[in-house]
């Protein structure tokens, strides 16, 4: 019994199909390590930091340490001048007193940077789209915050928070002609013409 080409891929449709709820679509993980798992946690630490108050020595217990936390940057004050005036129109009187001194301190002023985030990057289209090249739609979801600490002489002097709680992402690339369409020339007419019926 002879099956048409036709038929072959309609069948093979089917059965990549029947596998969407099986979950056979890659998905990726990312993960910027930290002692912090979700964004709730994040913030709650965060909200812990008291300007004038908390001690780095204090922070290093809480998880803030950059000598022994994964992934938490050490500003000095020429990294931080450019983030607190980014535009020559910006001068240091708009900024909050405790930034302005901590700059003036130079070598006694440090930033601590510390930007924590999950990311999932699913594929979550049509199996036998995404399989066969024609269809592929990807779903990123997560969340991603960013703490910066500024410490003057082995105190907090001012804290600043941003992020992003929910991410949710979704990217749909579609190619009409499936796995032809990488390629071009005498490669993609040789094969378009081994498949025509």
């Amino acid at each position: 019994m002879k099956f048409s080409r036709v038929s072959v891929l309609s069948a093979a449709c089917v059965a990549l199909a029947s596998c969407a709820s099986w979950g056979v679509l890659p998905s990726t993980v990312e993960t910027t390590q930290t002692p912090f798992q979700t964004y709730v946690s994040a913030e709650d630490a965060f909200n812990q930091v008291k300007p004038f108050v908390t001690t780095a020595r204090e922070l290093k217990v809480r998880g803030f340490d950059p000598y022994t936390t994964p992934n938490i940057k050490v500003l000095n004050y020429l990294d931080l001048v450019p983030r607190f005036l980014p535009q020559q129109s910006m001068k240091s009187d708009d900024l909050d007193p405790a930034v302005q001194a901590c700059l003036t301190a130079r070598e006694r002023c440090a930033g601590w940077l510390a930007e924590p985030s999950i990311s999932s990057k699913d594929r979550t289209g049509n199996v036998a789209l995404d399989v066969l090249g024609f269809e592929r739609e990807t779903t990123s979801t997560g969340w991603k915050a960013s703490m910066l600490l500024l410490v003057q002489d082995g105190v907090v002097v001012y804290k600043l928070w941003s992020g992003t709680p929910s991410i949710l992402e979704v990217k749909t690339e579609k190619k009409p002609l499936g796995p032809l369409q990488d390629l071009s020339g005498p490669a993609a007419a040789a094969i378009s013409g081994a498949i025509k019926p």
